[in-house]
């Protein structure tokens, strides 16, 4: 299995934990329920989204790094691509809401925003920020998507 491809099934065990308020969390295994559709109207997310990163361009994680200064280089790298990432969806009127995308152990997280956004807005979206894949909501289930990487989309769970 290539290294795209292995990363894209972690991709499908992740949870999503939005800021809130309140907090709340919305597990990818399973599908999701009204009472989850309800938080995320809440947090004025009620038609199609798209979840997505600035971090680890091209599935390089800043954890993944050979030394402990070169991980700090890349952490501080996806500070400054999360803040253009929010900065180019104010300056495109687009609203954004923290959510953090995190491995079911808790051993990685990454910061992440949700948008309104189309399928093909959001896939945009994700290539512009050199990503391996987006999730998108489409009113009643997420979807894993492509971005930089090969694959059809695949529906969640």
């Amino acid at each position: 299995m290539s290294e795209a491809a292995e990363k894209l099934d972690d991709y499908r065990e992740t949870i999503l934990e939005f800021q809130g308020p309140p907090p709340f969390r919305v597990d990818l295994r399973r599908p999701v329920s009204a009472t989850e559709r309800a938080a995320l109207a809440r947090v004025g997310l009620v038609e199609p989204f798209a979840v997505l990163t600035a971090e680890n361009p091209c599935g390089e994680h800043a954890d993944d790094a050979p030394t402990a200064a070169v991980a700090d280089a890349r952490e501080s790298r996806n500070q400054r691509r999360t803040a253009r990432l929010l900065d180019h969806l104010e300056q495109v009127g687009a609203p954004a809401v923290r959510v953090d995308g995190v491995a079911p152990g808790g051993d990685h997280r990454e910061r992440c925003v949700a948008t309104p956004a189309d399928r093909a807005a959001g896939v945009a979206l994700a290539k512009r920020f050199e990503q391996i894949a987006l999730f998108w909501f489409d009113g009643r289930r997420f979807w894993l998507l492509p971005a930089e990487s090969d694959g059809e989309p695949q529906a969640l769970p």
